[in-house]
């Protein structure tokens, strides 16, 4: 599942949706070293919403509070979203409040691979960093309500699957306004996207 990601300031999604539209817009990814927030369950992000016939951006909670649970539900199978037996949570979010999180990659650990911890010096599963291949900016495809948001995950294509078994639903540039307002379960099968993967090595370690 996705834990973590390195979400895209504000003011940086505010320029890129000035004008009404993803699809052609000119995205530049800041000179190394930047500033690389990074987000996990809890922390309170920027995405874009569609409405009103427009884009804006909103900050959330990522992850739903749920009462079975002391934290937040943060992923939403794609699967279970869509199922005529699924969460009603997840179905009318899916259907009504669809949204776009903006990220430079995210991370996943390993199914098997381990490695040390230089925090805490113990063993722990080697984690791997991931972004799109060909272009600047991983797009996540999420849902949200009352101020929490779900980044939606789903089968993992063939990058993914020696590391992890499920994936988050990545958008290409071109396939954001989709997910807004299109034939979304169309991007749940996400197999022909190109990914590229790294195995962190250390804190400071370059990854966009």
């Amino acid at each position: 599942m996705c834990g973590q990601l390195i979400y895209v300031p504000r003011d940086t999604i505010e320029m890129i949706i000035q004008e009404g539209s993803i699809r052609n817009a000119v995205i530049r990814v800041p000179d190394w070293p930047a500033i690389a927030p990074n987000a996990f369950p809890g922390s309170f992000i920027p995405l874009i919403v569609q409405s009103d016939g427009g884009l804006h951006v909103q900050e959330m909670t990522w992850g739903y509070p749920v009462e079975w649970s002391r934290q937040p539900v943060f992923n939403t199978r794609c699967e279970k979203a869509v199922s005529d037996e699924g969460s009603h949570m997840w179905r009318s979010s899916l259907e009504e409040r669809r949204c776009i999180i903006p990220s430079y990659g995210f991370f996943e650990p390993h199914r098997s691979e381990k490695t040390i911890s230089l925090k805490t010096n113990k063993e722990v599963k080697q984690k791997y960093f991931f972004k799109m291949a060909d272009e600047p900016l991983t797009f996540l495809a999420g849902i949200y309500e009352n101020g929490h948001c779900s980044v939606m995950t789903t089968e993992p294509n063939a990058t993914m699957l020696p590391i992890h078994d499920r994936m988050p639903v990545v958008l290409r540039q071109g396939e954001v306004e989709k997910w807004l307002s299109g034939n979304y379960e169309a991007l749940f099968d996400r197999s022909d996207v190109n990914l590229y993967a790294t195995r962190v090595e250390s804190p400071q370690q370059r990854l966009f």
